[in-house]
């Protein structure tokens, strides 16, 4: 499986690294950056389906959306709705 190094999230560049992490991703909004644990890489589908969820993480950052006192389940089905799976669809191809 290839390293990526940086992908492009709801209009902003967001930064790809790989580590040695316990847990299998984790999305930094401080640093725009995406950690995924280098056991990623074995597997495309596994790589893609924790990208992906990290992604989901970083639009619901970077749309404020996670800092919400009360939180409304339609917000978030909005945001999936609008934002992530435009993404998802668009970026699939290229990353496989």
């Amino acid at each position: 499986m290839k390293k990526l190094s940086s992908i492009n999230v709801i209009g902003q560049k967001i930064k790809i690294e790989y580590s040695e992490i316990e847990n299998w991703g984790e999305c930094d909004i401080d640093r725009k950056t995406i950690i995924l644990s280098v056991k990623c890489l074995k597997d495309k589908d596994f790589h893609w389906e924790t990208l992906v969820h990290e992604v989901i993480h970083m639009i619901f950052e970077l749309s404020g959306v996670a800092y919400m006192e009360a939180n409304d389940e339609e917000a978030y089905v909005r945001c999936v709705e609008s934002l992530v799976v435009p993404w998802v669809l668009e970026n699939k191809p290229r990353l496989n």
